[in-house]
């Protein structure tokens, strides 16, 4: 009788102290198919920054749909290394996931999904990606084949302004020698940063012709959902931030970074003459994720209370009340469950405001900087943008315009430009002319379109100037 109270005790805190060992036991031994939801956290993040999301989305799948088992499961990273990039953020959440999915009590009917808050959102990018093609370090085709749903909350896609200012910090301590214990990773701020080679390579991800049979397969087996944040609690600071009176960010990132979907227009040419003008005609549109745009802060210091909800942390309420007040838990769990997802509340704002990144790559012997290039903003017709609908790098915005070299590619220079589009003229074009020149080469003009709450992308090259300087300026060269 000892013998057996003893195992029964033992039994007994083996599950108190380890209780997803409970869990897993019990979703592993059911017979319904399951269905995993990874959290991965941001940039300075663990799995707390989701508040109660675990618990209230396994509570309200469970309820919605008991034909399958619902398990949440938090993923933390090594975030704040300062030797490691997304790339190697992504292997280690590869490990985590592959716990699961290798698993022999792993059928082929289960599913998996990803919500990722802020960075997570890139890292849970580059681990689908690289394991759909079969990358070394990664997961397999096979493990993606079991993908239902991707959904970001404010992931910087296209860059942010805070990792920008970060980033600028960790240089500067470390040059001048302080040592500040700061939470963030110096690879990963500057991978987030605007124009930076992780995101040049998201680009290329998308427009690239050699990867458009994973992108297809994607399109067409995975749900997917961008949550955009907008602040309208900072709306005062907008015109520091945004360039206008709405607040068109959640605090940390702009919300055309935080939508996946981007205008481009690509022209890598191998001869052309000075002047040459890549028209309108030429753009193209990357329109792979819906969106959603949700009145929330990026991170919220009260989080509980009603107008200062965190875009990730859902609050405890939502764990007896799918309803809840959360202005995103109800997008998630419905596409989640694969039920129709629509824009629930549109008075949000009038917004305005674009980003515009340009690559640049230079066809020269000689090395190029970013300084020794030139770009200037138009009218289509050539005209100065004085009196038009587009303002571009206002004064008083804060890492409104920016360039960079890359680091990953010789003689690849990356400019970015905020701006925002007025819609006080009856009739008006919604594009600019860039024009594109340097010391002894090729201009360029590019007529690129750009449209609230987007990004437009532009890649282009310059090749050399030979036997004669050049000059020019935008209306006689366009003509």
């Amino acid at each position: 009788m000892k013998k057996q109270s003893f195992i029964i005790l033992a039994l007994f805190l083996f599950f108190i102290l380890n209780p997803q060992t409970t869990v897993e036991a019990r979703w592993r031994s059911s017979k319904k198919p399951k269905h995993v939801i990874f959290l991965i956290h941001g940039i300075a993040g663990n799995k707390t920054h989701f508040g109660y999301m675990a618990k209230a989305l396994a509570r309200t799948l469970n309820k919605k749909d008991p034909s399958r088992r619902y398990i949440v499961r938090s993923i933390e990273y090594d975030t704040g290394n300062n030797d490691k990039t997304p790339y190697d953020f992504a292997k280690d959440v590869d490990l985590q996931i592959k716990r699961i999915t290798a698993s022999a009590k792993f059928k082929k009917d289960d599913k998996i999904s990803l919500i990722m808050h802020s960075q997570g959102g890139l890292i849970g990018s580059i681990w689908v990606f690289q394991s759909l093609m079969n990358t070394p370090g990664y997961s397999t085709p096979e493990t993606i084949a079991h993908l239902d749903s991707f959904i970001t909350l404010g992931t910087p896609f296209w860059g942010a302004k805070t990792a920008q200012w970060g980033s600028e910090i960790k240089n500067l301590t470390s040059q001048i020698g302080v040592d500040i214990p700061l939470p963030f990773g110096k690879n990963e701020l500057e991978q987030m940063a605007f124009g930076s080679d992780t995101i040049f390579d998201f680009r290329m991800a998308m427009i690239d012709p050699q990867y458009q049979k994973h992108i297809d397969y994607l399109k067409q087996n995975v749900k997917f959902l961008n949550v955009v944040g907008v602040a309208n609690l900072l709306n005062p600071l907008g015109i520091f931030v945004s360039g206008t009176g709405q607040y068109e960010d959640d605090g940390a990132v702009p919300l055309a970074s935080a939508r996946f979907n981007f205008l481009y227009t690509q022209s890598i040419k191998s001869k052309y003459s000075s002047g040459d003008v890549t028209t309108l005609e030429k753009i193209k549109k990357i329109d792979i994720a819906p969106y959603v745009i949700v009145n929330a802060m990026h991170r919220s210091p009260l989080p509980e209370l009603e107008n200062f909800a965190g875009i990730a942390q859902i609050p405890e309420d939502c764990i007896k009340n799918e309803s809840c007040r959360h202005p995103a838990f109800s997008y998630l769990w419905n596409t989640l469950l694969g039920n129709p997802v629509q824009q629930l509340d549109d008075n949000l704002g009038d917004f305005k405001t674009f980003l515009l990144d340009i690559n640049i790559r230079v066809a020269s012997e000689n090395k190029y900087s970013c300084k020794d290039l030139k770009v200037e903003f138009f009218k289509l017709d050539g005209s100065p943008l004085n009196n038009s609908n587009i303002e571009i790098s206002k004064f008083f915005e804060l890492y409104s315009h920016g360039k960079n070299d890359s680091k990953k590619y010789p003689n690849h220079c990356r400019f970015y430009a905020m701006g925002s589009i007025k819609k006080t003229l009856e009739s008006r074009t919604e594009a600019v002319l860039i024009k594109i020149s340097g010391e002894n080469l090729k201009t360029r003009f590019i007529e690129m379109q750009v449209k609230e709450g987007y990004s437009s992308f532009v890649d282009i090259n310059l090749l050399s100037q030979v036997g004669r300087k050049d000059k020019g300026g935008a209306r006689n060269e366009k003509k």
